[in-house]
């Protein structure tokens, strides 16, 4: 016969392992993947890249004005979008109204702050 200190040392190990993955499975849940577009939230890796993980999004579309430090853009499917550009904003050259482009940003504060912006090919 097992002695009771024998059965409640295995049950209150238990206890502190099912803890431990609950714990665990929580964390996951307060933070999803930006990657998971798929029923369930299971990440779909063929559809995810690097810079999405990184909540880094590119923008296309036609220069419609320049506000300061704002280019205010047509995307190809037809919305508008404000794009901040600042210092660190890597272009690769000048810019102006009518120009094609494409930008890489990340919303910072509700503004889509420009990492990069180069012109688009004709």
């Amino acid at each position: 016969m097992v002695s009771s200190h024998k059965m409640i040392g295995i049950m209150a190990c238990g206890v502190v392992l099912c803890l431990g993955f609950s714990s665990g499975h929580a964390a996951e849940k307060l933070s999803p993947d930006p990657c998971a577009d798929r029923k369930g939230g299971q990440p779909n890796l063929t559809m995810c890249d690097e810079e999405t993980r990184q909540g880094i999004d590119t923008i296309t579309g036609e220069v419609l004005r320049i506000e300061g430090n704002d280019f205010v853009v047509q995307r190809f499917n037809g919305k508008e979008v404000r794009l901040h550009l600042d210092a660190t904003t890597h272009m690769t050259d000048i810019l102006g109204r009518g120009d094609r482009i494409e930008a890489k940003v990340r919303d910072v504060n509700d503004k889509k702050h420009v990492l990069s912006i180069r012109p688009l090919e004709k």
